[in-house]
């Protein structure tokens, strides 16, 4: 029997996680499939025969510049594996700018293009849709308000569900660890997630030390916990962490990092604090209450904000269509703003409770499981 060919692109750290699953859903449901493609460990894992190793191409904003020479190899040799192997599909995972160009590849070899995890054009980037309706012939999206927005431009379109809580719903808790980091039953636990990319994390930490001290000064008793979800940036947080305590002298204030059972770690807060991203997703399907930002140059700041399209930033309130939760997108280090937020979510007990009520209702639209498999069952249609 003729093995199916099928190629799959993700750079990103959730790309992987979301392709791994993917990909062991296509080989349960057809074992004549054979994946080729670019990822990470787990893609690999899953068992990705990967041309490209992904792990250092995650890149942002105006870093792309400094991968383009890297990139524009990798790229050929993806053009000419499409030429020599000729794959039944090319399946695309999130990271636009370079996808882009893989589906324009594939489509001028008569490759079909499924773009599964969609760039997030709803939310910056509308123009761009004419563009992708020229190079993809399905698009399979995580979110409810997507499948109208691509359907509404005449793109071929399913809403499959996030795969996110295929994962979540089947992992194991550690409810031991949980405990552990809770240090007694009434503590008040409070985590930092910077993100998982070293940009995020050099532009965030220090504002959310600041916030961390601003908050011990008037709730002494808060424990800090905060996450390394990549043991690549252990060091870089270590060190931002060790300098920023040494320089104001923080006496009294313990920080520790987590660099493993980040669920088990938000599980045991009382509140996050967190960059905006896929992770608020978990934080809220463990319905708790948190403070979203995310830190870009005052430059990039005002170049984005006539594109944006959204009045959210985070996925929380953009699929709540209300603030749920408070965030920001700061160009400056608002860390008063975003200790005040904490504070009146650790103390006022009402405020609190309708932050969790409105995130059990996120939870109720999107935590569904089965979305990977749907997902293996729209690929293989379109072979």
């Amino acid at each position: 029997m003729k093995n199916k060919k099928i190629f799959i692109s993700a750079g990103e750290t959730s790309g992987d996680i979301h392709g791994s699953n993917l990909i062991r859903q296509l080989y349960k449901k057809d074992p004549s499939v054979k994946v080729y493609g670019l990822g990470r460990n787990r893609m690999v894992e899953a068992g990705l025969h990967c041309i490209h190793d992904m792990s250092s191409r995650s890149v942002m904003w105006l870093q792309t510049l400094k991968k383009i020479p890297e990139l524009r190899g990798i790229l050929s040799d993806c053009k000419r594996f499409f030429d020599e192997e000729k794959p039944e599909l090319v399946i695309l995972i999130d990271y636009a700018g370079f996808n882009f160009y893989l589906a324009k590849a594939a489509k001028k070899r008569g490759i079909p293009v499924m773009y599964y995890i969609s760039p997030q054009l709803w939310a910056h980037g509308p123009w761009r849709v004419k563009k992708l309706k020229k190079l993809v012939d399905k698009m399979v999206v995580i979110y409810p308000f997507e499948e109208a927005f691509f359907a509404s431009e005449g793109i071929p379109v399913r809403h499959v569900g996030h795969p996110l809580f295929d994962e979540l719903n089947a992992r194991s808790i550690d409810e031991d660890f949980v405990e552990k980091m809770k240090d007694g039953e009434n503590k008040t636990v409070v985590s930092l997630l910077p993100g998982s990319r070293k940009q995020e994390i050099r532009r965030l930490l220090p504002i959310l030390l600041e916030t961390a001290t601003t908050i011990h000064k008037n709730i002494p008793s808060v424990k800090f916990l905060l996450s390394c979800s990549n043991k690549r940036n252990l060091e870089l947080i270590d060190s931002i962490t060790k300098s920023y305590t040494s320089a104001n002298n923080n006496k009294g204030l313990s920080i520790e990092i987590v660099t493993e059972k980040i669920s088990e770690m938000i599980k045991a807060s009382s509140l996050c604090i967190s960059s905006s991203g896929t992770i608020v997703l978990e934080i809220a399907f463990y319905h708790v209450p948190m403070v979203i930002c995310y830190r870009i140059s005052p430059f990039s700041y005002f170049i984005a904000k006539p594109f944006m399209n959204t009045p959210y930033i985070s996925l929380v309130n953009r699929i709540a269509e209300k603030t749920v939760v408070p965030e920001m997108l700061m160009y400056r280090d608002e860390y008063k703003w975003l200790a005040s937020r904490t504070m009146e979510l650790l103390l006022n007990e009402e405020t609190r409770q309708i932050c969790i009520d409105g995130l059990k209702k996120v939870k109720s639209i999107v935590g569904a499981p089965g979305a990977s498999a749907k997902a293996a069952d729209e690929a293989l249609g379109l072979i």
